[in-house]
């Protein structure tokens, strides 16, 4: 080999060499000033806060400052839980001081330092922001929904346009973070277009007119996917995608009539199935997409129905970064499979009795988790009332409600009652969400049903809807004891 290329070569492998190690951890600050005493922190890496924290401490009185390294693969939004609550964007090497201040109004003011206070200090900016365009519109009837559309669309531009400028004249910021923030603002663009429709259909939609369609929605997941794998670190962007799942799949099941495409359970399956297998979607997304629906299933299936496809997506994705979260989510769900005693709950019934479930052993227990104020949950009572009628001789049967309204709106959940005429077990628990039923029964959403055997064991502990129809039915039949051939043989 000649001189020359020699000292080349020996010079590229020198240089390559030489190269300092890609950073896998940058060192957060949490300069908290305050802060109540004992205050637990968390730090999460994902938006979902029933996943293990990459960090949890306490600062003891007296101390307001803490010091971490956060392990990193790659950018991220990292969300800091304690007396307060706030995500920021970070990256591998790029440290960051964050000093949080409590003012006397008891809110929380921010300022950062380090080579990561670019990020923040563009993030707070946007913030801003749209905090702005939101006060502009406070005083109009359906706020900025009330403009007509071209106004709305230039206003939104002009949104998108001012953020822009902001990352576009910062300095210091990484190829990855331009990607992400483009994304986050097409992300943001569509929703704002989506939040707009449903607006104008559903508060200023004169009465036999075509609903409004926003025009530029139509490819919206194609252009999604061409920003690449690094814009889902955006949780806006990552929404965006995910909604693919159900918004795209629904079309794939083809005309279900009348009846509401999640009381089937089935369509689940097929949803995840016509995913998994759809050249449309780029394999890069497909882990992200198809992680986040599993992860979601359990509040839509219960443990049971969602089973098995999350052992599928854990054996064709085995190194996915939800694997963890999905397997620690799912053995929090174990003790509500099928067949195993029901957790028992007791709370004052309407008639100021208080009843527990484990006192309606020997009947077919359905249980209705409710709110007056949750919509989805008062959609479901004209299918409820049909149900009840369709089993009005099954004495073996009983109906049980279960508000999760808070304290202050007993009234209110009495004349709703009385209202709708709600027949039944009715029981009030008073504190909201933080409530037995939800602690036990993993309940996240609602409306959410339960469906108990006269032995007290769970046969669903997400139950299919009222508006299921015949498949609810069915399953109350089967408990009952009801040869549903024999009896369809003698009508």
């Amino acid at each position: 080999m000649p001189t020359k290329r020699l000292i080349t070569t020996f010079l590229l492998l020198t240089i390559f060499a030489c190269q300092p190690p890609k950073p896998e951890k940058m060192t957060l600050t949490l300069n908290v000033e305050g802060a109540k005493p004992e205050t637990e922190y968390k730090i999460i890496t994902s938006g979902d806060f029933q996943d293990e924290p990459v960090a949890t401490f306490k600062l003891a009185e007296g101390e307001y400052e803490y010091t971490m390294e956060v392990p990193l693969d790659g950018p991220t939004m990292i969300t800091l839980l304690g007396d307060f609550y706030k995500s920021i964007y970070v990256e591998p090497g790029k440290d960051l001081v964050m000093k949080a201040t409590k003012g006397d109004d008891d809110q929380f003011t921010y300022a950062y330092e380090g080579d990561g206070a670019v990020y923040t200090d563009i993030m707070e900016s946007m913030s801003s922001i749209d905090a702005d365009f939101a006060k502009k519109h406070e005083d109009l009837e359906y706020r900025q929904f009330s403009l007509d559309w071209e106004d709305y669309q230039s206003e939104i531009n002009d949104n998108i346009k001012a953020k822009q400028a902001l990352i576009s004249n910062a300095e210091g910021v990484s190829d990855d973070f331009v990607t992400i923030m483009d994304a986050h603002l097409f992300a943001g663009n569509i929703s704002a277009m989506s939040m707009f429709e449903n607006y104008y259909n559903y508060y200023r939609k004169e009465e036999g007119a075509e609903d409004f369609k926003a025009p530029g929605t139509e490819d919206k997941y194609k252009e999604a996917f061409a920003f690449g794998e690094i814009a889902l670190v955006s949780p806006n962007f990552s929404s965006l995608v995910d909604g693919y799942v159900t918004s795209e799949g629904v079309k794939s099941l083809g005309d279900m009539g009348d009846t509401p495409w999640y009381s089937i359970p089935d369509n689940w399956m097929k949803m995840y199935e016509w995913v998994k297998d759809n050249e449309d979607v780029p394999a890069s997304f497909k882990e992200q997409m198809l992680g986040s629906y599993v992860k979601g299933l359990t509040m839509s299936l219960g443990i049971d129905g969602a089973w098995d496809i999350k052992e599928d997506f854990v054996k064709s994705y085995p190194d996915a970064e939800s694997v963890q979260s999905i397997n620690t989510k799912y053995a929090k769900w174990e003790p509500l499979k099928k067949g195993k005693v029901a957790p028992d709950f007791e709370y004052e019934s309407l008639e100021g009795e208080m009843v527990s479930l484990s006192s309606l052993k020997g009947y077919v227990v359905y249980v209705d988790v409710w709110a007056t104020w949750c919509g989805p949950c008062v959609a479901e009572f004209p299918s409820y009332k049909k149900l009840k009628e369709r089993l009005k001789d099954a004495k073996d049967v009983k109906w049980v409600y279960v508000s999760v309204d808070e304290a202050d709106d007993k009234e209110k959940w009495e004349k709703f009652i009385a209202k709708n005429e709600l027949e039944g077990i009715q029981l009030f628990s008073g504190s909201g969400w933080d409530t037995k039923i939800t602690e036990l029964y993993q309940i996240r959403g609602i409306p959410r049903y339960l469906l108990i055997d006269k032995d007290g064991n769970i046969h669903s502990s997400n139950a299919p809807r009222p508006s299921s129809g015949d498949i609810i039915y069915n399953e109350i039949q089967k408990l009952r004891g009801v040869n549903l051939e024999k009896a369809l043989s003698m009508k």
